[in-house]
């Protein structure tokens, strides 16, 4: 074999790869992961009593299989109870996702 593609002389390009290994995971390390600012919905005021709904999305896609908490506004204090259902919103997209079934 060629020396060009990296495997001419099997000793050294194996010796590399765990001190190139650590060098990575020391910069992992170092670098701060940034945190997400706290949102509240469109920039209403927090329900006093429970101002966090934790919501479990049932529409049986294994990678929405888990809870997602979601801030409620003070005027909708009173409608957010256990068990009834709401209209949650992923991300950026307009798309809503009925819930509560």
């Amino acid at each position: 074999m060629s020396s060009e593609n990296g495997q001419g002389n099997g000793g050294s390009a194996q010796g590399a790869g765990p001190e190139q290994l650590a060098l990575i995971r020391e910069a992992v390390r170092k670098n701060k992961a940034p945190k997400a600012k706290p949102r509240t919905w469109r920039g209403a005021a927090l329900a006093k009593e429970l101002p966090v709904a934790r919501v479990l999305v049932d529409k049986g896609v294994l990678h929405l299989d888990r809870y997602f908490d979601y801030a409620v506004p003070e005027e909708l204090d009173a409608d957010a109870q256990p068990g009834v259902r709401v209209r949650v919103r992923f991300g950026a997209g307009g798309r809503n996702v009925r819930e509560g079934r």
